[in-house]
């Protein structure tokens, strides 16, 4: 607001002069001069079902996205589940792709016990016979949103709460990890002893070693500090687990029953399935199944800053915080990936395009946000073979659709 005050009063002196010098009324030309910069397009608000229009008219590329489509369909990418683009709240595009996934993982074993088997046709990647799709690592950003809610509500502390304080009834190994803050555990930066940056084949993964117990939080906690927290950036999915007992011990009601309330209800989300951690917790790591135009309503709500048709759901600063880096993902790169509330930062905005960021799920699970544009994209997806030959969505929707977007 005071930014706008600032550029009205910066108008106004020429305008005062101008008008004089011409006799026309102040007020009418203040308007003109005005109005030009405040018109955006109306938003459409989905309700069972999204709006849905030709991808000219709102200013895409029909060609650039067929052509998009048509290789996805082709297998030119891997396993591309799904492709929705959605401006202004209205639905450009949205296709689902057809694998044999049985056909496809026949004989193949993933190293963690059921229900971790990733390659059974029956349980990965659609829940059963629905259309729910696995998210696996998006549900850390429906994690993140939902700290974010119960921090406004007042029932978890602000960020600089510590595990110590949150987590009261467990053990912890090294006892300065109880000084590790929320706001380090939602950036990655925890600095405990994590090894996630190798195949989810391998057991020296944690988070696939961390499967293979019944307390994946417990076993977090059993790791030393191994750096300071806040200074380097290391993926760690059970420290996001942690975040679910967190809200559960907080509030006395299980994470997924609390999104149901606070999240999913108000903006749409009927059906979906969210699989629980042996602890007994809901699984925030990786277990939430939506359907993709389910996962369009989660995006779009961040895209609209938190509101869903005149309602805060999610805090606006706390979307803020979420798309804004907090630290680089690699330390010698800091114009390149980074890493919020959850969310990662995928382009930062250059004199040549505008910035993206989105969830990033194992297998091609990717809810992309491009905020100067009013647009966005959810892909869904299953490239979990080690040997897979695939492209990253997200590079294929910004190269391909985000570069193409006429101008405003």
């Amino acid at each position: 607001m005071h930014g706008i005050g600032r550029g009205l009063g910066a108008l106004c002196a020429p305008i005062r002069w101008f008008c004089g010098a011409i006799k026309l009324p102040r007020q009418l030309l203040l308007v003109a001069l005005i109005l030009p910069h405040f018109s955006v397009a109306d938003v459409a608000w989905p309700g069972a079902e999204w709006v849905r229009v030709d991808p000219a008219s709102l200013g895409l590329d029909q060609e650039a996205i067929e052509k998009l489509s048509g290789e996805i369909e082709a297998g030119q990418y891997g396993n591309i589940d799904s492709m929705t683009i959605i401006r202004h709240g209205q639905v450009a595009f949205e296709q689902h792709y057809e694998w044999d996934y049985a056909a496809q993982h026949k004989g193949l074993n993933y190293p963690s016990p059921p229900p971790w088997d990733y390659f059974n046709a029956d349980a990965y990647p659609f829940h059963g016979d629905t259309d729910l799709h696995s998210l696996q690592s998006v549900s850390k950003s429906v994690m993140s949103a939902l700290i974010g809610i119960a921090i406004e509500r007042g029932e978890l502390p602000g960020t600089d709460a510590t595990l110590g304080e949150l987590l009261p009834h467990r053990q912890f190994t090294d006892p300065a990890a109880k000084d590790v803050t929320l706001e380090n555990v939602l950036t990655m930066t925890a600095g405990i002893d994590w090894e996630e940056d190798v195949s989810y084949f391998s057991l020296e993964n944690d988070a696939t070693a961390s499967e293979a117990l019944d307390d994946w939080v417990g076993y977090l906690l059993s790791k030393p500090m191994t750096v300071e927290q806040g200074t380097l950036f290391d993926y760690n999915s059970a420290s996001t687990q942690a975040l679910s007992e967190i809200l559960a011990t907080a509030t006395g009601i299980p994470t997924n029953v609390y999104a149901e309330r606070h999240l999913f209800g108000p903006i749409g989300i009927r059906d979906y399935h969210w699989n629980s951690a042996p602890e007994g917790h809901t699984n925030a790591g990786g277990g939430l199944f939506l359907t993709a135009s389910d996962l369009a309503r989660f995006t779009w709500l961040f895209a609209q800053n938190g509101e869903w048709d005149g309602e805060q759901i999610v805090p606006a600063e706390w979307v803020a915080r979420s798309s804004r880096s907090a630290i680089p993902v690699y330390a010698n790169d800091p114009d390149g990936w980074g890493y919020g509330y959850q969310w990662w930062i995928y382009r930062h905005k250059t004199a040549s395009g505008p910035k993206m960021y989105g969830g990033w799920g194992w297998g091609g699970q990717f809810p992309l946000i491009v905020p100067e544009l009013d647009l966005i994209a959810v892909f869904t997806g299953w490239n979990i073979k080690e040997d897979a030959d695939y492209a990253y969505a997200f590079d294929l929707f910004y190269d391909r659709i985000v570069t193409s977007v006429a101008a405003p």
